[in-house]
């Protein structure tokens, strides 16, 4: 019973990510209680720890451990930033007990219908039928969120479709919900991590184990839409040319912006390596170093001279702060994950499909450990890569089709 409970909880936190942080987080926390409370956590952990993504995943948090022993910062810091990398307990523990293929199902069609009551809201607010206290673009904490959200939502709905498990009017009821999800990122909600996802996951779906001549009408057909989208809509365009302006024009902008400020933090955070490559400066140390290289650097009135304390990248990140060791790990443990091959394989393309997205979004943010975006991804590498275990007779065979 106990551990329906914990999968429950974590349906409710996989959904409330999006929606609101008090919300998920105390799903989470039902969940670690309730899968405490089962009484079979030795036994589910022994069954996953043999596997790479795991034990991986514990060498790269042993790493973090021992950058707290010598990091300057106060020992409140050093907690601090641990304690984001809470989303690698997150996928562990739901490796374990998502082995029943039923709430697998459970959790990818209620995630569909929790994003859809937002995407919805999103295109009446948009036709200007209701008026709310954010706008449509970011009704889900902010448009990063949303878009990445919808985009996750879209291949889910790709990914039934493909795989045809699906019955009756839903057969073409879940496709058009996912175009809608997909016009909603193209022409409403302003997040180029969306873009990413989505154009990474369809391709990844769309390609695996094709015949050449498919792949090329793939390719081909990917490319004729996404210049069909970004020709129509005039906010995608909007969007993508304001970032790349911002990035250009960085050494003459007087204020703030989005992509400028990326490349400030990335050209002081790669300054502040070069005397910290080996071994980083330790776990939670970044914003004291960035803080005193920029105070060098800038007057105080120039707003490069403001401080942070993550540089936007999550490969910087695990660099400065674990040095070039710590970084091989975390690349191991996401190469891992990708070779994970013991739960049942048409999950798997889903899941790769969403891992190269991040890995790709995570170069101008940290969404491996940010809360939102780093349990949405751990949520769905743990249900998707779960093996048939305790509760699941499922058989883990590979099809001509789907074999890895």
């Amino acid at each position: 019973m106990w551990i329906n409970v914990a999968r429950v909880s974590a349906i409710i936190a996989g959904i409330g990510i999006l929606y609101s942080p008090t919300v998920a987080s105390v799903a989470l926390v039902a969940t670690y209680v309730a899968f405490l409370a089962s009484g079979q956590v030795v036994v589910r952990f022994r069954q996953v720890f043999g596997r790479p993504s795991v034990y991986w995943a514990a060498i790269f948090l042993a790493v973090v451990l021992i950058g707290m022993t010598y990091a300057s910062v106060p020992w409140s810091d050093r907690g601090t930033d641990l304690l984001k990398w809470r989303t690698i307990l997150w996928f562990v523990v739901l490796l374990s007990i998502f082995d029943d293929e039923r709430w697998k199902t459970r959790l990818l069609v209620m995630f569909i219908v929790g994003t859809a009551v937002g995407l919805v809201i999103s295109f009446v607010a948009a036709a200007g039928w209701v008026t709310l206290l954010r706008g449509p673009g970011a009704l889900l904490r902010n448009s990063a969120t949303q878009s990445m959200g919808f985009a996750v939502a879209a291949l889910l709905c790709l990914w039934m479709f493909l795989e045809k498990s699906l019955q009756g009017h839903m057969r073409w009821i879940v496709p058009v919900l996912g175009l809608l999800y997909v016009a909603n990122i193209a022409f409403i909600t302003s997040g180029r991590s969306g873009y990413v996802i989505l154009g990474i996951g369809c391709a990844v779906l769309l390609l695996w184990k094709a015949a050449p001549l498919r792949q090329l009408a793939v390719v081909l057909g990917l490319s004729i839409m996404a210049i069909l989208a970004f020709s129509l809509s005039s906010r995608m365009q909007d969007y993508i040319a304001l970032g790349v302006d911002q990035w250009v024009q960085e050494p003459e902008s007087a204020t703030l912006t989005n992509m400028a400020s990326r490349r400030v933090y990335y050209q002081n955070t790669v300054e502040i390596l070069q005397d910290h490559w080996l071994i980083g400066i330790g776990t939670g140390g970044f914003k004291q170093a960035y803080t005193e290289q920029v105070t060098r650097k800038y007057d105080p009135s120039n707003w490069r001279a403001e401080p942070i304390g993550d540089p936007h990248n999550q490969y910087l990140a695990v660099l400065t702060q674990h040095g070039i060791g710590g970084l091989a790990v975390f690349l191991v443990w996401i190469v891992a994950i990708a070779r994970d091959m013991r739960g049942l394989p048409k999950y798997r393309k889903l899941a790769l499909g969403l891992l190269f997205g991040w890995c790709v979004t995570s170069l101008f943010s940290s969404h491996f450990r940010t809360f939102a975006e780093g349990h949405l991804l751990t949520t769905f590498l743990g249900v998707l890569l779960s093996a048939p275990g305790m509760n699941d007779h499922s058989e883990v065979v590979s099809s001509p089709r789907d074999e890895a």
